[in-house]
């Protein structure tokens, strides 16, 4: 009688609870740091604002394709003002006359999506994903993988990109013995057995061929399993140039990070809809299941439509491509088949 009594409490709750937690949603910027003097009048507010500010165009880049990126980064500060639903002050220094300011901002979701469906202009999944480059120079015929590869050992000098953090492979000599093999042709030789041995999803092999003032940078970009390829040419009039180098490393960074957000594009205006089953093994199993599903950002709403003492059956709201759910569910502890059209949905044990 005490499990009927628990199990019906879960049930009353849960078939309630449909948008309860789409509404507390947000983005939020981390570090944004701010510097300046101390003699202007109300200083300390006035570099708040900036910081604001700062904060928006760091969210702008990291979430919005770069041709759109223009006319939203020209957005008004008194705008960008109404978007802020909490922000930090991480530190904060004075030194003599020098000040020293370090934030986060938290960014209300909802008003940044309504902002930018007024504008017709579709975000990207705010993520964090570890990515494999791996960079390969040809430098006027000569192979430089590890040693004497300059656009490996610059790679990780600047931290560029919001979302992607760079590794860089380990020095291999099978590695090496397989790409002198390879070496005339590398852009169409499968290279995966590169990448293969590193447990990393996603990576991007970089074949560049230096000659007479041309670098020509080949790019075969896998994520998770999604694969890419692209051809671009820089002029590079001296490689010894390392401000050069410097700029053509944040060329690659940025295409690399293009592609993400074009394979994690979320179309606000077009939710799209989806009811899983999944089992109850015990009184707890069902609050762990809305849990999970509750940290899977581009799920908006959930609503239980029906539920027993050994299944439940759930109606999610969510955004962006189904693979991309997919992917979230298996990342967040689940895994699942397809049944008769039907999901089931299983937390992993």
């Amino acid at each position: 009688m005490k499990k009927f009594i628990i199990l019906l409490l879960i049930i009353l709750f849960f078939t309630k609870t449909q948008n309860v937690f789409s509404a507390t949603r947000a983005f939020t910027v981390d570090n944004i740091e701010i510097m300046g003097k101390t003699n202007a009048q109300n200083y300390r507010n006035k570099y708040l604002q900036v910081a604001f500010k700062k904060g928006f165009e760091k969210l702008i880049i990291s979430i919005i394709r770069q041709k759109d990126q223009k006319e939203l980064l020209s957005t008004n500060a008194q705008t960008i003002k109404t978007f802020i639903l909490s922000y930090k002050i991480i530190e904060e220094k004075i030194i003599d006359n020098d000040y020293n300011l370090k934030v986060a901002v938290v960014f209300n979701r909802k008003l940044v999506e309504k902002f930018l469906q007024e504008k017709n202009i579709s975000y990207s999944e705010e993520k964090k994903l570890d990515m494999l480059v791996y960079p390969i120079l040809i430098l006027d015929s000569n192979l430089h993988v590890f040693s004497k590869n300059k656009f490996f050992e610059e790679w990780n000098r600047h931290e560029d990109s919001q979302n992607i953090s760079f590794i860089l492979p380990i020095e291999n000599l099978d590695d090496i013995d397989f790409i002198k093999k390879n070496l005339l042709t590398l852009e169409e030789s499968n290279l995966s057995r590169l990448v293969d041995n590193y447990e990393i999803k996603n990576s991007t092999i970089i074949i560049l061929r230096y000659d007479k003032k041309q670098l020509n940078a080949f790019l075969k970009i896998n994520l998770s399993g999604i694969n890419k390829v692209k051809k671009i040419d820089f002029v590079l009039e001296n490689y010894e140039n390392a401000e050069a180098r410097g700029d053509i490393i944040l060329n690659l960074k940025n295409y690399i990070n293009e592609v993400w957000k074009e394979e994690n594009l979320i179309d606000i205006s077009t939710p799209s809809y989806l009811t899983v089953n999944t089992k109850i093994t015990d009184m707890t199993s069902i609050k762990k299941i809305i849990d999970k599903i509750k940290g899977i950002s581009l799920i908006e709403t959930y609503s239980v439509e029906k539920i027993d003492n050994e299944s439940a059956k759930i109606k999610i709201k969510f955004f962006g491509k189904i693979k991309n759910l997919q992917e979230r569910f298996r990342e967040n502890g689940f895994r699942f088949e397809i049944l008769h059209n039907e999901w089931n949905l299983y937390l992993n044990t």
